[in-house]
């Protein structure tokens, strides 16, 4: 399984959602597409489906164009949340499509799952509140098995045990039957252990391909006395500084290999690890951060 964008661009009108994107995935892994609002995550992934044209470049999915493709469609499946389905179909009969559509689909899986998640199947998808079409979505993804399966912010509107079940669900289904699963967001709570590689998207870009836990290890938190931070920040690469309470401040910085952080024993300095969240999230943030636009509107009244 090969997914290849070689110099991607999408446009909307005078805007670029992608602006010469280039990347290579392969092999059955569950990958994080991660990145801000308008990254262009979703856009990226519409393409891989062959909902989307792009605009310029090549992509290659199942080593064709998946635009138009019948074979990219039986073998891929994007589950997002604006997916609507046959308003005159109840839920049941809505599987029951897919399993026509889709060879692996798994439909007593998916039945199961909604009898576990309290949606009776004998409903309407419109008739669902945000959170239950959100499941329902997931749960059809989840059973339908397609040798890539991307899934764009798929837990909004979820609630904290129901996103639970369903990451082990995918973890569980992933393991019996590995494939190439893409999960997009940018709210990463339950998500980013089950990742193996992370691609980070920015205004239209790549801006990282790699190993998860590598990546991971490349941030640290330090925390304590503002002074003793700024001392420890001024020998590293500083993605974020800011003060947590009067005279005390913590900094997320790049750690490479080798680098030695220099906290002397009584300094009140703690060093923790940052999660993957945190890490991209400095990692693209304007520079100053929050901070710098409070200071320049008060130092300008």
């Amino acid at each position: 399984m090969e997914v290849t964008f070689q110099q991607v661009v999408r446009q909307y009108g005078k805007t670029e959602a992608l602006s010469g994107l280039t990347l290579n995935l392969d092999g059955d892994k569950i990958i994080g597409i991660l990145g801000r609002n308008g990254a262009g995550k979703s856009t990226a992934l519409q393409i891989a489906a062959g909902h989307l044209k792009p605009s310029g470049g090549k992509v290659s999915i199942f080593g064709e164009n998946p635009f138009n493709s019948l074979f990219a469609s039986a073998n891929t499946l994007l589950v997002h949340e604006g997916m609507s389905f046959p308003p005159a179909l109840r839920l049941n009969a809505i599987l029951g499509e897919m399993e026509r559509a889709y060879p692996s689909f798994d439909k007593k899986l998916a039945r199961s799952l909604l009898e576990h998640f309290g949606i009776p199947d004998n409903a309407f998808h419109i008739q669902l509140s945000k959170g239950m079409k959100n499941t329902f979505n997931m749960v059809a993804g989840i059973a339908a098995r397609t040798p890539l399966t991307m899934f764009d912010e798929p837990l909004n509107g979820m609630d904290a045990g129901v996103r639970s079940d369903l990451l082990q669900v995918l973890l569980k289904d992933y393991i019996a039957r590995p494939r190439m699963i893409l999960l997009s967001g940018h709210q990463l709570e339950g998500m980013e252990d089950l990742f193996e590689e992370v691609v980070i998207l920015h205004q239209g870009r790549l801006l990282h391909h790699g190993n998860a836990d590598e990546f991971k290890e490349g941030f640290a938190r330090i925390s304590g006395p503002a002074s003793e931070v700024r001392r420890a920040a001024s020998k590293v690469q500083v993605l974020e500084l800011h003060e947590t309470l009067p005279g005390m401040a913590e900094a997320i910085i790049m750690v490479q290999p080798g680098t030695t952080l220099f906290m002397n024993e009584g300094s009140g300095l703690k060093s923790t690890s940052v999660s993957l969240g945190d890490a991209y999230v400095a990692m693209t943030r304007k520079k100053g951060g929050i901070d710098r636009v409070y200071a320049d509107a008060t130092d300008s009244r």
